[in-house]
């Protein structure tokens, strides 16, 4: 049967103003137009539909390595994915100490080299008195460099069919639909499922009824600077304890080459007034006087554990899922876990299949979390002679050695077990 508004048949001699065939050459080169054009549509519906649309099976809030990577394997699924970004650019403005450990993102993402500033092989573990020790760990992970590991996230995500908007701020949600601004431009894109990826104010846990705020034991405010024109081992982390840099927590030199180092630290603030930057200017005056500072970046680690992080139609992942590591403030690994693991689950409830997003969020990331948060408890009891006394036992058990993975739980079991008085504070870490 010919195809609507063409009509072959009519081509006979004698009818219609133009010789026949004109006519039939004419009415040809239509058909094949209109086929291929009618063919290319059919190959891409589903490019176009996420073009043009502005309605999508998932709406991701937040570029991050969390959104980038929920982003991308959703959408190698199938589903039409839309992630908006508030920032011009994603990897920018940088609040992280970049570093990520090879086995916590193992079977989750591959590294490429171009992400990466630099290696590790080991760590270096300092006192406040500069006392220290170091020791080989092959493979332990890397300093990336986020301003070209987050926007290649997004891309991947992009290259498999998900749309992105930069600048497009999520002010409000009503009736399955986010509203965003845009340059004062408001505009609504409809979801059938929803992933809250915007970091640790999370906005979208809040409009979604998760109650996302923090205290005072809750909360970790940080301050780091990268530093130039200075000289350290490239291939090791430095890590410092004591009361002196970070009272709390703990400070770092994480090497992005052999002369350039994020240095920063992050304290409790119950157990001291005074501001991250008094803390970090000293740091710096002591260990590289003669530094360049090319960038000051102050930020705030959330520790907490939710007691809701999704429901219907929505998850929290990363930041805004409080899935930051409450002892460590690590945050980039666990962001690509509950990246791929919101993904592929929210494509399962699109079609009408059960999830294990709780499940597999429990099984990969909140069982350590869980126990970190009650070491954590525990390490905010300390005193100097208490961090002096951690350093010691660590000591004896790393110094000079090669490891090739760190257990937490058998090193806390050592560290109590070695000291009366750890044990007295920590007791209940051993049940």
């Amino acid at each position: 049967m010919p195809k609507e508004g063409l009509e072959p048949s009519s081509c006979k001699a004698g009818h219609g103003p133009e010789p026949c065939a004109s006519t039939s050459s004419a009415t040809s080169a239509e058909f094949i137009i209109t086929y291929f054009i009618l063919y290319v549509k059919k190959i891409n519906r589903i490019q176009l539909y996420k073009i043009m649309s502005k309605n999508y099976d998932i709406i991701i809030v937040g570029a991050g390595p969390a959104g980038s990577m929920a982003a991308f394997t959703a959408a190698k699924l199938g589903a039409s994915v839309l992630v908006l970004e508030e920032h011009p650019e994603i990897g920018k403005p940088l609040t992280c100490a970049e570093g990520l450990s090879r086995s916590m993102v193992n079977n989750y993402l591959d590294i490429e080299p171009e992400w990466i500033s630099t290696e590790l092989s080991g760590i270096i573990i300092s006192r406040s008195d500069s006392e220290e020790f170091k020791f080989k760990y092959p493979n332990v992970g890397w300093i990336m460099n986020r301003e070209v590991f987050d926007p290649a996230l997004a891309r991947r995500a992009v290259l498999n069919g998900t749309t992105l908007k930069l600048s497009s701020r999520a002010i409000g949600i009503e009736d399955n639909e986010v509203i965003v601004d845009k340059s004062g431009e408001r505009i609504r894109y409809g979801f059938k499922f929803l992933i809250g990826a915007d970091g640790m104010s999370s906005n979208i846990g809040k409009w979604m009824g998760i109650d996302t705020r923090l205290n005072l034991y809750e909360i970790d405010p940080c301050a780091e600077y990268v530093i130039e024109d200075i000289e350290v081992d490239q291939h090791f982390a430095n890590l410092i304890l004591g009361e002196k840099y970070a009272p709390g927590a703990y400070a770092w030199i994480f090497p992005k080459s052999s002369n350039c180092a994020n240095v920063g630290l992050g304290l409790s603030p119950i157990k001291t007034k005074k501001h991250t930057k008094y803390f970090l200017d000293s740091l710096i005056r002591e260990k590289f006087p003669e530094g360049k500072i090319k960038k000051r970046i102050y930020a705030c680690i959330p520790a907490k554990i939710l007691k809701r992080y999704s429901g219907v139609n929505f998850y929290l992942i990363g930041d805004a899922a409080r899935f930051t590591d409450p002892l460590s403030g690590a945050g980039i690994a666990n962001a690509i876990k509950s990246g791929v693991i919101a993904g592929r689950n929210a494509v399962l409830r699109l079609k009408g299949k059960k999830d294990y997003f709780k499940d597999e969020i429990k099984k990969e990331i909140l069982n350590e979390i869980m126990f970190h948060y009650r070491v954590r408890k525990a390490y905010l009891k300390l005193n100097e002679r208490d961090y002096n006394e951690i350093f010691r036992i660590c000591k004896r058990v790393f110094d000079g050695h090669t490891v090739s993975d760190i257990n937490m739980r058998s090193l806390v079991k050592e560290l109590l077990l070695s000291s009366p008085r750890l044990f007295r504070v920590g007791f209940n870490l051993l049940f």
